[in-house]
């Protein structure tokens, strides 16, 4: 099974005819020789032993690595993060990158939970937004465009605020029931979730969920600030202007754990966590997603 899945997905081949034009340890020598083709010096002992610890396994590689490195192709990550904001051009612009990295056997992790809910205003308001769940249709179509050169098919984790106003469209489209015109079920979906929401569980209390273009910097300080984000939250919860619902924190919970349950491809990112233990300053680089997997 495994010599299977070497040939079928990584060894340089004629994928038209089946045609091979390298064995195993050809791959492991010239992955070798590709990654330090600029090393001056001591090129041939980097080479020497990067080839032995993958040929015999004591690094494991990622597909664009084992497939691409040593052709033409030149993106070897295996992971790229894309966020869209709230716009045409920018929901057009991350729909072209999709394409671009799947073409080149990147997993993807897209950030969608700036556009807006539907029903929003556009403009003067002559005209109402339809959602997310187009736009998700829109990627979903650009995730699956490509075969990734024949090694595996695209695949891409959308990340959403739990307090978008779409929640309970959003949190049931990779199930099994209902329609085709409401499920996106060939993406997978993580949920992020901060302290409030686990306050508002734990004392009984509701979750509000807002339209992001309604509330004005709620959605970077759920990053950046939690307790700038709390104080916007509930400042915008009594705002009678705003439109806005409110469901109950443990059955928000519980429709995530449902989903999560049944599908296993729902995921959890909790973003205080993310920032205030990463690498990055979250009020100067903060960290809105995360990949696919």
């Amino acid at each position: 099974a495994g010599m299977e899945q070497m040939r079928s997905n990584y060894l340089v081949q004629n994928r038209s005819d089946g045609t091979l034009y390298e064995t195993p340890q050809v791959l492991y020598i010239m992955i070798a020789m590709t990654l330090f083709a600029r090393y001056n010096g001591r090129r041939m002992k980097f080479i020497k032993e990067f080839y032995n610890a993958i040929s015999q396994f004591y690094i494991s590689l990622p597909t664009p690595i084992m497939a691409g490195c040593r052709t033409p192709t030149r993106q070897f990550s295996s992971c790229v993060v894309l966020e869209s904001n709230d716009s045409l051009d920018s929901i057009n612009a991350t729909s072209t990158s999709i394409v671009k990295y799947i073409s080149k056997k990147a997993g993807l992790g897209i950030n969608a939970g700036k556009i807006r809910a539907v029903g929003a205003h556009i403009g003067d308001g002559s005209v109402v937004h339809t959602g997310l769940i187009p736009f998700l249709k829109y990627f979903q179509s650009a995730v699956k465009s490509c075969s990734q050169g024949g090694v595996r098919g695209g695949a891409a984790t959308v990340y959403l605020p739990v307090w978008h106003y779409q929640f309970e469209d959003l949190v049931v489209l990779k199930n099994n029931r209902g329609t085709e015109e409401t499920r996106v079920r060939n993406m997978d979906y993580a949920f992020q979730f901060n302290k409030l929401m686990y306050e508002r569980l734990l004392t009984g209390g509701k979750i509000t969920f807002f339209s992001p273009d309604d509330v004005p910097g709620l959605y970077d300080a759920f990053f950046e600030d939690q307790d700038k984000f709390q104080e916007l939250y509930e400042k915008y919860e009594r705002a009678y202007s705003i439109r806005k619902k409110s469901l109950p924190a443990l059955e928000v919970f519980s429709q995530f754990l449902q989903e999560r349950k049944e599908t296993g491809r729902i995921y959890l990112q909790n973003v205080d966590h993310a920032n205030t233990h990463g690498a990055f300053i979250e009020k100067q680089a903060p960290i809105h997603q995360s990949n696919l997997c």
